[in-house]
């Protein structure tokens, strides 16, 4: 019933109940405070039924406001009952009688239909015993309507509560059945003692495949098979006296003789003289194949992991070592349980603290995949060590993977492959290097001979300070030859002029170019002295420049040389205003092998040795250029760089 309705109807019985009241109070045989007082309490009555009109809609559906206003009209009522009719016993009789019926009826027509009767036959009585004839006859009349309307107030009241009460019931019923049909774990309700079954749910229905009507004439037990009954009677035994239990797996037979795996959680429902027993389970089919498929992803991670040769571990923020691979346990010649929590830094190297330039604190502190080169020289080794984080679900670091790469013979390949380079670009040079050398030479032979033949002393001094010059002059191209040539090894790197660099470099290509005259720009700044190996600094010089000559080949060149000095840093750059690089070759130059030149002119390896030893020395290197303008290659090294 809607708020404003009930809130109508009980103002309605209430305003019945004042009228009744008044006319008891009013002409009541036994009143004896006084008219005015009379007055006064009608008036109050009346003024409390004007002041609910203005109450909340809401108040008429509280149970609270409902025991209250029920409590106070009984009060008044009674109150006024007791100073209109004094001791009236009959009067009082009747009145709480039917306040009583009308709390104990379910049935609102019943109560006022029995009011009804009761009215009449009190009024009936009242008139056989000839009290409705006497003086106070209209007070006893009086009593006749006020039963019946006191009854229909109370019986309203009552009715509303039930209605309440039975709606709200069938609200909680309601939902209790639709949770206990579209439960996704199957419910079974079992009848104590016998722990037959009493209610299933659709998923039970769903996964034995009996119908429901079938199921409800079986015995618990029946659902599992003979050679489980044992353990579930012992089970049901247990629960018997406990109230309750957990099972882990039991298998259920289907109707086709088929069995599922499920947990069982048995709960006992204590309802009134009555037992009942809540049987949830669970299938655990879908659990058991997803734990199967996990345990083979984990035995093909575990395989992978212990398969690769390179030295893996897991390790957490911390620096403390999860978990290793099996290259590590055969590289530190330890068990498995003998590196497990201990700090990489004490497990590997035997150190207090971690390593300097270790990649794991760079990895902990930028979250971002870190590298780093160690050279061990006891060992004669170098090893590539690069760190990955692993995140958790709120980009904090759970840990850090630790990869080990021994390089060593990466690193002697790669010098080989340098030196090769180098000795191709001895063929490149050999020609105008000869034509050099013969000069200066021919001219020693010859004043050599002159020398012999020579007796003036002034004469010959001369003759031999000529060969002096020349042999100078030998000395010094076969001394840019040899620091060409000449491998890279760690106890040979010393501190580099770049500037000197490029003009020795510059030379050597002029000796051995045999293109047209091309302009010489340098711009030069003073510059600090980079820690690298000479002979290859002027190898990546010496390809730059001569890819320059031959990009500017055929045309009136110029050759553009800038070196400036940057924070920690120098910077050298290579410019020409050559034939330039195609934009779609530009991101593959720097690859091995590939080249735009004519088979024989090149081995497509030039530019990737550059790019190999300007990264060895922890340098960068960028390249621009126009098809038809020009090309520039802008290195740049760091001068302050330790060795890893």
């Amino acid at each position: 019933m809607k708020e404003t309705s009930r809130k109508r109807i009980i103002l309605s019985l209430r305003w019945a109940v004042i009228i009744a009241t008044s006319y008891l109070v009013l002409f009541g045989k036994g009143w004896t405070m006084g008219s005015d007082w009379a007055h006064l309490f009608i008036l109050v009555y009346i003024f409390s039924n004007l002041l609910l009109s203005f109450a909340p809609k809401a108040w008429f559906s509280n149970v609270k406001f409902f025991y209250a206003l029920i409590l106070v009209d009984t009060v008044i009522v009674s109150l006024g009952m007791y100073l209109s009719e004094r001791a009236a016993a009959d009067f009082y009789l009747v009145f709480f009688l039917i306040i009583i019926f009308a709390s104990m009826s379910r049935n609102y027509k019943l109560v006022i239909v029995i009011s009804g009767v009761t009215a009449l036959v009190y009024g009936f009585l009242l008139y056989t015993w000839g009290l409705l004839g006497s003086e106070q006859g209209i007070t006893y009349s009086l009593r006749i309507p006020f039963i019946f309307v006191i009854a229909a107030f109370y019986g309203y009241i009552v009715q509303t509560f039930a209605k309440e009460k039975q709606k709200q019931l069938a609200i909680s019923e309601d939902k209790y059945k639709g949770l206990f049909e579209n439960a996704k774990e199957g419910i079974i309700i079992l009848r104590n003692p016998q722990f037959r079954v009493a209610n299933v749910n659709r998923e039970v229905e769903k996964l034995t495949g009996y119908p429901k009507g079938e199921l409800l004439q079986k015995d618990f037990a029946e659902l599992f098979g003979t050679l489980e009954k044992e353990k579930v009677l012992a089970f049901i035994e247990e629960v018997r006296k406990t109230g309750e239990g957990r099972t882990d797996v039991l298998p259920l037979i289907q109707k086709d003789g088929m069995s599922f795996d499920v947990d069982l959680s048995i709960k006992r429902i204590d309802l009134e003289d009555e037992s009942f027993y809540q049987v949830i389970f669970r299938d655990l089919t879908e659990q058991r194949r997803l734990e199967k498929k996990i345990r083979e992803s984990k035995r093909n991670l575990e395989a992978i992991f212990d398969g690769i040769q390179d030295q893996l571990s897991v390790q957490t923020p911390e620096y403390e070592i999860l978990r290793v691979n099996r290259a590590v346990i055969e590289k530190n010649r330890s068990r498995y349980q003998e590196l497990i929590g201990k700090r990489c830094y004490q497990a590997y190297y035997q150190r207090s603290g971690p390593c300097e330039k270790c990649p794991v604190t760079v990895t902990l502190q930028t979250k971002q995949l870190a590298s780093s080169v160690m050279r061990i020289p006891d060992e004669g080794i170098t090893l590539r060590i690069l760190s990955y984080p692993i995140l958790d679900e709120k980009g904090n670091i759970f840990s850090v993977i630790e990869h080990v790469q021994d390089i060593t013979e990466e690193q002697r390949l790669q010098e080989q492959l340098i030196q090769s380079e180098k000795l191709a670009g001895i063929g490149i040079l050999a020609s105008g290097v000869g034509h050099e050398i013969n000069n200066p030479l021919s001219g020693i032979i010859g004043m050599a001979e002159a020398a012999l033949e020579e007796e003036d002393a002034s004469t010959m001094r001369s003759y031999l300070t000529d060969i002096v010059n020349c042999s100078q002059r030998i000395s010094e191209i076969v001394k840019g030859l040899r620091s060409y040539c000449r491998s890279a090894k760690q106890d040979e790197l010393s501190p580099v002029d770049m500037n000197e660099v490029l003009e020795e470099s510059l030379k050597m290509v002029l000796l051995a170019t045999k293109t047209r005259p091309v302009e010489v720009v340098k711009k030069f700044q003073s510059l600090e002295k980079v820690k690298a190996n000479l002979g290859e600094i002027q190898q990546i010089f010496t390809n730059l420049i001569t890819n320059a000559f031959q990009a500017m080949n055929g045309r009136e060149g110029v050759l553009t040389l800038t070196s400036r000095s940057l924070k920690d840093m120098v910077e050298v750059e290579v410019g020409d205003n050559g034939i330039g690089i195609p934009q779609k070759h530009l991101a593959k130059i720097f690859d091995p092998f590939f080249t735009t030149k004519k088979i024989g002119e090149g081995t497509g390896l030039g530019l990737n040795i550059v790019y190999r030893i300007v990264t060895k020395y922890g340098g960068t290197i960028e390249v621009e250029s126009k098809e038809g303008e020009g090309t520039a290659f802008r290195l740049r090294f760091p001068t302050r760089r330790e060795d890893a």
